[in-house]
């Protein structure tokens, strides 16, 4: 009867655990937000390829948006502020903070790199 006791125990161990490591997350989707201290964090680099007046949108060739478990690519990201759109320009290299909003990444922050 022990090794029905020590199995029933494990079994309800190993059915608990998930719940324990899941607590408050997601359930393992990469929706991860960048932590921030104050003001936004330009913890992403990039290169412009294009800024867009008329869609109020930044092309930008970037390496690894790690916060957000995203590979390296090229994409058009939504400025949260449209005054950002004058702040760089096409071949620019680039730190930028994003955001999630809805379903969209917004750029809240971007600054040229000399």
């Amino acid at each position: 009867m022990k090794p029905f006791l020590l199995a029933a125990a494990l079994s309800a161990c190993a059915l608990a655990t998930p719940a324990w490591g899941q607590a408050g997350h997601d359930h393992g989707h990469a929706t991860a937000t960048p932590v921030k201290t104050g003001a936004a964090q330009l913890d992403n680099s990039g290169e412009i390829r294009r800024v867009n007046q008329d869609t109020k949108k930044i092309t930008i060739s970037h390496g690894p948006l790690k916060a957000f478990d995203m590979p390296a690519m090229t994409m058009a990201f939504p400025v949260k502020d449209p005054a950002l759109l004058g702040k760089v320009k096409q071949g620019d290299k680039v730190k930028f903070a994003l955001e999630k909003d809805g379903e969209n990444l917004v750029i809240t922050l971007i600054e040229a790199v000399k």
